[in-house]
């Protein structure tokens, strides 16, 4: 069979002729319509602008900080003054704790504070020999309070009894100085007797000898007086012996009557230095006790609005440095604060305008606001809760907004925040995924 068509005889043939002709017709216009199309829409998409946003998530701030109350200390909770939405005056009272603990501590380290300083009235005036204890005008003062009052009886109870004591010691020593004198002045007397007697049997033997050169006078006689002679010497050197040690044991109870005082100033000092050491760091007690007495009515540090109160009744407990209460400034302007993701950082600058939408209202229609963007954070945000990250775009609220919301503007409530990013063609919306796979594609090794 040949590849050329055989042309049908007749009137059949011609119809088909004119069959095939038509349906080439509407090929053709088919594929013009078709290129015209795409030639049109693609027009179109290089043309036609769309307005892009970045859409993000925010929440009304005050445009200043909002104060956050806490306590350093913490404690059980004594009095609530004030609840959530109250507006408060800088330094109104808005709860107390329990100052239970904290005046006990007080009057603990203001007791022993007192026992010290009377401590060292007694203690100076027995270093300075003083005969009699004398309060000073600041002791005296506060005799009337119980404490302090059994305090100086102690004190002065003590510093009779050891000046008693001491004196008793030195008047023991120095009845033995008396005795070992009254002994020592026996020893003299007795010395000076035995001093005359040796001197006449000197005196004796010295005559005996001359009679014994010329043989008048026994040999025996001599020998006897001569023994009696030396034996006074004898006693002379014992009464010596004696007189020096009854005058060491006299300097050793004098020195002793001395060192009565010594030790005890000895001993005086020591103690004055201790108690200097714990007075200071008792002072620095008191100091913290007295502030912590004082800080235990929490005041607000500014005028304004009691926001998110964490405890409402007496008895709850409050951890050290745990927020209480925040405190809202009442006047101050209210401006959204936008959570931008990363990604879009780029696409948001200060001055885009920013559709706002409250959705959180319970309105027939959600109202919407126009805003423009204040200010972008420089660095980015982490979420402590969530670990994400974003970047803080501060957006204004226009006044038309608290005109027509109200006391309905209140910090923290939600905010659909839509921020002008340009405008791009449909063509660049279209092609930019694949251009920017294609370049990642070519940047892969």
């Amino acid at each position: 069979m040949s590849g050329v068509e055989t042309p049908l005889p007749g009137p059949a043939g011609a119809e088909a002729a004119a069959i095939r002709r038509r349906i080439r017709r509407l090929v053709i216009a088919g594929a013009v319509a078709f290129v015209g199309i795409v030639v049109g829409l693609g027009g179109m998409a290089a043309t036609i602008e769309l307005a892009g946003a970045v859409v993000a998530e925010g929440r009304l701030v005050v445009s200043s900080s909002v104060k956050k109350v806490a306590h350093t200390a913490g404690g059980s909770v004594a009095e609530v003054a004030v609840a959530d939405g109250d507006h408060v005056k800088a330094g109104q009272l808005l709860l107390r704790l329990d100052g239970t603990l904290a005046a006990a501590n007080l009057a603990i380290v203001e007791k022993s504070l007192a026992e010290i300083a009377m401590r060292r009235v007694r203690l100076e005036a027995e270093r300075d020999g003083a005969v009699a204890l004398a309060f000073p005008p600041a002791i005296l003062a506060r005799a009337g309070e119980p404490a302090v009052k059994e305090q100086m009886a102690i004190e002065t109870a003590q510093f009779a009894s050891r000046l008693a004591a001491r004196e008793g010691q030195k008047n023991q020593l120095k009845k033995k100085i008396v005795e070992l004198q009254h002994q020592a002045a026996g020893i003299v007397a007795q010395r000076a007797a035995v001093v005359r007697q040796a001197e006449l049997t000197r005196e004796e033997l010295a005559g005996l000898e001359a009679l014994a050169a010329k043989t008048l006078v026994p040999k025996d006689r001599l020998s006897a007086v001569g023994r009696q002679a030396a034996q006074y010497e004898g006693q002379l050197g014992g009464l010596d012996a004696d007189a020096g040690q009854v005058g060491a044991e006299i300097a050793q109870a004098e020195l002793q009557v001395l060192q009565v005082d010594e030790e005890m100033r000895s001993e005086v000092a020591k103690q004055l230095g201790d108690d200097e050491s714990k007075f200071n760091e008792l002072s620095e007690r008191l100091v913290a006790a007295r502030d912590q007495l004082r800080k235990l009515d929490v005041r607000a540090p500014q005028d304004g609005i009691v926001y998110q109160l964490a405890v409402h009744v007496a008895g709850a407990v409050v951890a050290p440095g745990e927020t209480i209460l925040q405190v809202v400034p009442a006047n101050d302007e209210l401006v959204v604060e936008a959570h931008v993701a990363p990604g879009e950082v780029d696409r948001v600058h200060p001055g885009a305008e920013a559709d706002l939408r409250f959705t959180s209202l319970g309105a027939r229609t959600t109202p919407q606001f126009a805003g423009r963007v204040l200010s972008v954070s420089p660095d980015v945000v982490v979420d402590e809760r969530t670990g994400a990250g974003y970047f803080v775009a501060r957006v204004a609220l226009p006044a038309e907004a608290a005109a027509t919301l109200g006391p309905a503007l209140v910090p923290g409530l939600p905010v659909e925040v839509f921020i002008a990013s340009g405008e791009r063609t449909v063509l660049a919306y279209l092609t930019k995924p694949l251009a920017d796979q294609v370049a990642h594609a070519f940047r892969e090794r």
